[in-house]
């Protein structure tokens, strides 16, 4: 999971060049709001895919944000590069979606199994981001 973090952390520092707030002490907040946003992405993802995720993976999505959000913060990112991270943590779930099995009544409970294959889905240099 900590290799999707780097993904996340990494798409979203390489995007963002500016420099960083001036009171630091938000900092935290502005984190906490922005992985509450991450959260609300990743939860609509699932309920588009009728899909459901163990507590585990629930636990590992939001850590995977967590540094991802406060680096986003500190660099300041723009509303367009935020829209970009929401976009790379929608093609996870659905790639977490794709490697979990259907039930019967078409829905889908992702396993810790499936992170694995969306990494693999969304970062193009793997296995180097584990790095």
């Amino acid at each position: 999971m900590c290799a999707f973090a780097a993904t996340v952390f990494l798409f979203v520092a390489c995007s963002i060049g500016e420099p960083a707030p001036q009171n630091s002490n938000e900092t935290p907040y502005a984190a906490t709001r922005l992985i509450g946003r991450w959260r609300t992405v990743m939860n609509q993802a699932l309920e588009d895919s009728r899909a459901a995720a163990e507590e585990e993976v629930t636990d590992a999505m939001e850590e995977f944000t967590s540094p991802g959000a406060v680096r986003a913060v500190q660099d300041k990112a723009t509303e367009e590069q935020l829209k970009k991270a929401d976009a790379t943590l929608q093609r996870f779930v659905a790639a977490m979606v794709k490697a979990s099995p259907r039930r019967p009544d078409g829905s889908v409970v992702i396993e810790t199994s499936a992170i694995e294959p969306a990494k693999k889905a969304v970062c193009p240099v793997y296995p180097f981001c584990d790095r």
